[in-house]
């Protein structure tokens, strides 16, 4: 088992190297050994130095830009970078110490299974995978040395004619290869890229077959399968020969065949006779010691058709595509990495508010199906609008997080679903049998003072009670009555009939028990309850659409890249309608972005037909529609959007949002 030996006088012993990641760092105190954290007592370690990483059955050093820097057997290392660790590596840290102990486990190298079939099956289909075995070191048959390659071509001038020019000519191509390739993060448009820049620096390459590892079994695949005269499509089955493989990944080693067809240790047990190899190149893609895949340029024309020079040259192209491909590959990472920010955020949004959850993925579908509408009109006012990729992930992260702002608004506004508050309801109510209790205080008070005043006989104070009772009852009936109403009006339809007779109960007044006249309801309170659209006052509403605003002030925290820098002013005016009755900047027209236009359709409809609002029920697709077609008449939404977004049935859901 792999261990550190820690040079110092605390130390119990070896520590020992887990599956995961080793942190090494300052601790506060002593030495500190806890979970996958070591800790040193020393001033010139950074809190975060170094980490040691484990890959299958490797490990690597890593120096975490740490202040005073990191050394690997006294030779410091560039922070960020990957080095590996061998049997009695030092690792130096500050003052510190510690030393790598390897056993024999560590030392095993890796050699190749198939990933389908068994034995040395000639299926050129079938994956490989990598399984252990004997590791040798990571090398390279031929490097590219840049300084010495330019020099050979400086001296390659000299030579007459026809040579000098083809010298020529490669290095203008390599150079455009490498400015070529990290000019793209697309990556069918990268294979295709690689195989023209390798056609064309070999003239006498008949095709290309670049295998990659991937998927999370890291098994060897083909992404590119191409002809010179034909191209093939990616993932089908390569001509390239297992032997090959093996060879050229076991001994991470350039490989040329000048003549695959008489190499005893391919030809006698491979598929180079099926495959019709002959003249083969294949080139390792190794970066920072670890082999991404490998390439393998060949030709069936005959023997002889590359030399030594042109493995050389492979081998260069090989290390710039290696480069292309990792940062492809972390530039994949990142957008996955983000992609799982933004479905945080809207999970954190409709935690906040559960009875609307779903809808900013509702909205962010409908805003792509429209806007995908839009870039496939060829007729009209959108014939020259195109959204391409990146547009469009714009366009989908503005609308998945166009409510976050929801985070900065009160969570019982936010989930109010009738006009008054439970709260105040409750007040409301315990007023109308307070109410009731002081009416019957009163009649009671007032037959006792009667008899006071003139003693009642027997059979008059029977009818005198009669009475009372008969009165309390008629006012315990009308204040249920009241009571009704009152409930009636604090649901948030809109039913102009539901707030008749406000007036009547706020007008409604009775003697407490300090001969006050209290009202059945407060100013705020008819004033609440007399709203006819919606469950929010004013001041309410004004909290609500204060949203829009901490959306905006959110997402101008996040550092876009540039083709995804409009994110913020998309959301931010994704409420804003074209007579400028719209909130928070009221914009009017060609003011409002169209992917905004775009998104203001969406929300609304959404809006309309889910059922999930705690004060209304869903609208029918056609009466919402027609609601949407109200609104674009009367000036307020893009007419032709609306029409586009009805004829392409954008409004169906299809998941792709999710």
């Amino acid at each position: 088992m792999a261990r550190l030996i820690i040079e110092h006088p605390d130390a119990d012993g070896p520590v020992p190297l887990a599956a995961h990641d080793v942190y090494l760092g300052r601790s506060a105190g002593g030495l500190e050994v806890e979970g996958n954290f070591i800790g040193l007592p020393d001033e010139e370690v950074s809190r975060r130095h170094a980490r040691i990483v484990r890959q299958n059955d490797r490990y690597l050093l890593q120096d975490l830009n740490s202040t005073n820097g990191t050394r690997l057997d006294g030779v410091p290392v560039t922070p960020g970078s990957l080095y590996p660790l061998r049997d009695g590596s030092r690792i130096t840290l500050g003052r510190s110490t510690v030393r790598v102990q390897l056993d024999d486990s560590d030392g095993r190298t890796r050699k190749f299974r198939h990933g389908l079939g068994s034995g040395d099956s000639d299926d050129p289909a079938a994956g490989m995978v990598e399984e252990e075995g004997a590791l040798a070191p990571a090398t390279a048959s031929v490097i590219l040395d840049a300084p010495r390659l330019v020099a050979e071509l400086r001296d390659a001038t000299l030579r007459a004619g026809q040579e000098r020019d083809e010298l020529l000519r490669r290095l203008t191509v390599m150079t455009q290869v490498s400015i070529s390739l990290g000019a793209t993060r697309d990556e069918d448009e990268l294979w295709h890229r690689i195989a023209d820049c390798v056609f064309e620096i070999f003239p006498r390459a008949e095709r290309i077959n670049l295998l990659l590892y991937q998927g999370r079994d890291l098994r060897l695949r083909p992404v590119l399968a191409r002809w010179r005269e034909a191209e093939g499509e990616r993932g089908e089955a390569a001509a390239i020969s297992r032997g090959i493989v093996r060879d050229v990944i076991k001994k991470r080693q350039s490989l040329l065949l000048l003549d695959a067809q008489g190499e005893e240790r391919f030809a006698a047990r491979d598929s180079v006779v099926n495959l019709a190899l002959k003249s083969v190149m294949c080139v390792p893609l190794l970066y920072e010691d670890e082999v991404l895949g490998l390439v393998q340029v060949d030709s069936t024309r005959g023997a002889g058709e590359f030399s030594a020079e042109d493995l050389q040259v492979l081998t260069g192209i090989a290390a710039q595509m290696a480069i292309a491909v990792r940062n492809l590959q972390l530039h994949s990472e990142i957008e996955t990495l983000f992609e799982g920010f933004v479905t945080a955020s809207v999970q954190v949004i409709e935690a906040r508010d559960p009875v609307t959850a779903g809808h900013s993925f509702r909205v962010a579908e409908f805003t792509q199906n429209l806007a995908a509408a839009v870039d496939r009109a060829d007729g009209g006012r959108f014939r020259q609008i195109r959204f391409d990729r990146d547009r469009m992930r714009e366009i989908r992260y503005a609308a998945l997080l166009h409510d976050f702002g929801k985070v900065g608004v009160r969570e019982n506004v936010l989930t109010k679903a009738r006009k008054l508050h439970d709260h105040d309801m409750a007040l409301l109510k315990q007023r109308f049998r307070y109410a009731m209790t002081c009416l019957e205080r009163e009649a009671w008070r007032e037959l006792v003072l009667a008899h006071e005043q003139r003693p009642l006989t027997a059979r008059e104070f029977r009818r005198r009670r009669r009475e009372v009772e008969q009165r309390l009852a008629q006012e315990r009936e009308r204040l249920q009555r009241f009571l009704d109403r009152v409930l009636a009006a604090n649901e948030p339809a809109v039913m102009p009939d539901a707030i008749e007779g406000l007036e009547e109960v706020a007008a409604f007044m009775f003697r407490d028990g300090e001969d006050a006249h209290v009202p059945l309801l407060t100013p705020f309170e008819f004033s609440t309850l007399s709203l006819t659209k919606g469950s929010l006052n004013p001041e309410e509403r004004a909290e609500i659409e204060s949203h829009v605003t901490h959306t905006y002030a959110f997402l101008n925290l996040i550092p876009w890249t540039s083709n995804l820098s409009r994110v913020p002013e998309i959301a931010f005016a994704h409420h804003e309608k074209l007579d400028g009755s719209g909130y928070p900047r009221r914009l009017t027209g060609d003011q409002i972005p169209l992917p905004s236009k775009i998104m203001t359709i969406a929300d609304i409809y959404d809006a309309l037909t889910s059922g999930d609002r705690p004060y209304k029920q869903g609208l029918p697709v056609e009466q919402a529609l027609d609601i949407l077609r109200a609104e674009a008449k009367a000036g307020k939404l893009d007419s032709e959007l609306l029409a586009l977004f009805i004829d392409s049935r954008s409004y169906v859901m299809t998941g792709a949002a999710h």
